[in-house]
């Protein structure tokens, strides 16, 4: 259903888009041009989006049938939201190594977006010439699992709300429904990991982690 109506509003706005700029284009005005290029690139971002979450609208999909390359779906999901990192300023940094782990790509991608979603919005709230967003992935010893960490410098999280983070309906975000936390918590406990938050964080922000299973 949510990649159905993704799609059904992107056709319409890009059907939209290609009309305004048949018959007004090309933009004299640089700030509608500059506007026009952003929604364009909006939509392209929500239909990969879409294609991301395919796999879970499948009939035939089954949760650990396929494993996924941890670094790579970090570099995936950045792109998504390159528009976004770029116009705030965001120095991000990823490992260039390969982790390969028994998750599905759709599922690791859900927990991924959730959490860079949230450190680019609170990151707007911090000085631009500060905004970090740090990917890090270890070994867990003893074990066949490794953690991911999320760290950014934005404004962390309240100790008042470190217990109850995970929980469905806590938000500090005006308008949100506090779900996406909830949804990738439980991504990660389906694979027999869990999610933890550090406050403060690594870089004075945010840190979250969470483990996952190694592919052997």
């Amino acid at each position: 259903m949510l990649v159905h109506e993704i799609r059904n509003r992107t056709t319409a706005i890009g059907e939209f888009l290609e009309v305004a700029m048949a018959r007004l284009g090309p933009f004299n005005d640089d700030a509608l041009s500059i506007e026009h290029s952003d929604a364009v690139e909006s939509v392209a971002a929500l239909e990969r989006l879409a294609e991301t979450f395919l796999p879970l609208a499948s009939r035939n999909f089954r949760r650990r049938n396929r494993d996924s390359v941890a670094e790579e779906r970090i570099s995936i999901c950045l792109t998504l939201h390159q528009n976004e990192i770029s116009q705030k300023g965001v120095v991000v940094t990823a490992p260039s190594t390969t982790t390969r782990v028994a998750v599905d790509p759709a599922e690791l991608d859900s927990v991924l977006l959730n959490l860079i979603s949230n450190s680019l919005y609170w990151l707007n709230q911090t000085s631009k010439q500060d905004r970090k967003l740090h990917f890090k992935i270890s070994p867990l010893a003893n074990t066949s699992r490794v953690r991911l960490w999320v760290h950014d410098s934005g404004p962390g999280v309240s100790e008042d709300d470190l217990e109850d983070i995970f929980r469905p309906g806590v938000t500090r975000k005006p308008g949100g429904i506090g779900m996406g936390l909830t949804v990738a918590s439980e991504i990660v406990s389906d694979y027999g990991g869990k999610m933890s938050v550090k406050a403060p964080g690594t870089h004075g922000g945010a840190s979250f982690a969470f483990d996952l299973p190694l592919k052997v």
